[in-house]
């Protein structure tokens, strides 16, 4: 985790995002305690430290609940960027192995 503080940047209507990309909407700051709560996309509230770690990870462990701090977030995610590949070619690439649970 960066030594970022978050707590700098942070006022209620701040967005952030966390390291698996979600949009995150600070909705209130603890500056005495430390603690940035904010409501994630698809979760709902939630709290960090001021490092952006997610205070709620299991013996504060890193997760994809951090924060990223803003020049470290990584450009947002592009339907173009998928690699596509078509599954007749693979079926019928010699190279292209097959396998099967059984």
């Amino acid at each position: 985790m960066s030594d970022f503080d978050f707590l700098s940047i942070c006022k209620p209507g701040t967005i952030l995002h966390t390291r698996d990309r979600r949009e995150v909407r600070v909705t209130e700051i603890d500056r005495q305690r430390g603690i940035i709560s904010g409501s994630v996309q698809m979760m709902g509230p939630c709290r960090w430290r001021s490092n952006g770690r997610f205070a709620d990870a299991p013996a504060g462990a890193a997760g994809p609940l951090d924060l990223v701090a803003p020049a470290d977030r990584p450009p947002p995610f592009s339907p173009d960027d998928n690699k596509r590949a078509s599954l007749q070619e693979a079926l019928q690439d010699p190279n292209s192995r097959g396998y099967c649970c059984d």
